[in-house]
């Protein structure tokens, strides 16, 4: 299955949650508690279907931006370089083993934190 690399074909905002395990009212760690649904994020497939994804992070490695998505009913995250022209999203992929072990590093990293 080969993801489109540009054009998204999504409308949201591309800033991403601060996840944390706790949910205490009173906890003082200066959080907002309020839980938000899922930033979605659409793929336009090479069949032209549209795959439907949440956004589980934006991230930098090496002065590169980076993106997680996990695509509806999947429990494999999908990585994509990432950046915005004119405030749309761009998703391209990575072409290098290096470059994506380093990108999924990071990612698996910070999931573990």
């Amino acid at each position: 299955m080969s993801e489109n690399s540009k054009g998204c074909n999504c409308d949201h905002d591309h800033g991403h949650d601060h996840q944390h395990e706790h949910g205490h009212e009173n906890c003082d760690c200066n959080h907002d508690h309020e839980h938000h649904e899922p930033t979605k994020i659409y793929l336009t497939l090479t069949d032209g279907k549209k795959l439907e994804c949440d956004v589980l992070d934006i991230f930098e490695v090496e002065d590169q931006k980076y993106i997680a998505l996990l695509p509806s009913n999947s429990e494999a995250a999908l990585l994509y370089g990432f950046s915005e022209e004119n405030g749309e999203p761009e998703l391209r992929n990575i072409e290098s083993d290096k470059e994506y072990e380093a990108a999924s590093k990071a990612f698996m990293e910070r999931q573990e934190a």
